[in-house]
């Protein structure tokens, strides 16, 4: 049954659930009700710890690029704040079905976006050891958005988080109560103080424990923060992002010619659209991919945009 409202809904997913994407009629209730309600579900035992395993500790690797200069990466809310939108690395080995296709994930998606959901961004929230600095709450919708879900980020948990190491801190409930002009202006994603504080009158924010192989899934809608990491440990966890294939967002994410048919075999694995712009091998490194997190749509000008 659903959770107290001080706290996610946490569907503990059977390894028979996890591997068919089959879940049991309460369990799928529960998860859409959640996304509906609270604009975040988690999906507990959604990805094979093995899997984890192995694509943290090559991010990792990839993250010591980033501090030591050798790659220039884009931080979220400025350095100071340690997490940078890092890019997981776009080869073959590394492109788990288990994440990019993972079908409990694409049952709880179609049925929240409709058919073909596009995964238009694939990038990371990884956050820096010992940092003492918290991001402004905000929203990832910048732009005069939609009264109904259209975007959900899809979140892989690559360690166990917890408040110490850097746990999102998220205002449950906003994603549906929270319209565009809470946000300081069209354009920034920073939301008011004011209504910060009407909101933690209602119901304040929480910073959840969520078990490694977990899967997060958030409306893009939905007040959110990063917070501080206070353990020596690299947090990492995946940032994707999937969009209604009514929404026409058009983000296309730079990947290697030669992936193409990896590619094609996970669309067709979790009927999902990959919206990607293939590019040369060895034509840039995917750590240095531009950031781009356009999450509008050129339909927007029906909203007076």
């Amino acid at each position: 049954m659903p959770a107290p409202a001080d706290r996610p809904v946490s569907i503990p997913l059977s390894d028979q659930e996890r591997d068919t994407g089959v879940l049991t009629p309460l369990h799928l209730f529960d998860a859409i009700d959640a996304l509906f309600r609270d604009g975040l579900v988690v999906l507990n035992n959604a990805v094979e710890l093995g899997v984890v395993d192995r694509l943290n500790a090559r991010m990792k690797e990839d993250t010591e690029r980033i501090l030591s200069g050798e790659v220039k990466a884009y931080w979220n809310q400025g350095v100071e704040r340690g997490n940078v939108s890092q890019v997981p690395p776009l080869e073959e080995e590394y492109l788990f079905p288990q994440i990019y296709a993972n079908k409990p994930a694409g049952t709880i998606l179609t049925q929240i976006l409709g058919p073909n959901p596009e995964l238009r961004y694939i990038r990371s929230n990884t956050l820096i050891g010992n940092t003492s600095t918290r991001q402004r709450v905000h929203k990832d919708a910048t732009h005069i958005h939609l009264s109904h879900p259209y975007g959900v980020a899809f979140n892989t948990c690559l360690i166990d988080v917890t408040p110490e190491n850097g746990s999102t801190e998220v205002w449950l409930g906003t994603n549906s109560s929270s319209p565009p002009e809470d946000a300081e202006a069209v354009g920034h994603p920073w939301i008011r103080e004011e209504k910060l504080e009407e909101r933690r009158k209602v119901r304040p924010p929480v910073q959840p424990v969520i078990p490694k192989g977990s899967v997060i899934l958030r409306d893009l809608r939905l007040w959110h923060a990063g917070m501080p990491n206070h353990t020596p440990d690299t947090r990492v966890m995946l940032a994707l992002v999937y969009f209604a294939s009514w929404y026409n967002n058009q983000m296309n994410q730079p990947v290697p010619r030669s992936l193409q048919p990896t590619i094609d075999k996970l669309q067709e694995t979790n009927r999902t659209t990959f919206g990607v712009k293939y590019v040369e091998d060895g034509e840039a490194d995917y750590l240095a991919t531009e950031f781009v997190a356009d999450f509008s749509s050129p339909l927007q000008k029906v909203l007076g945009e």
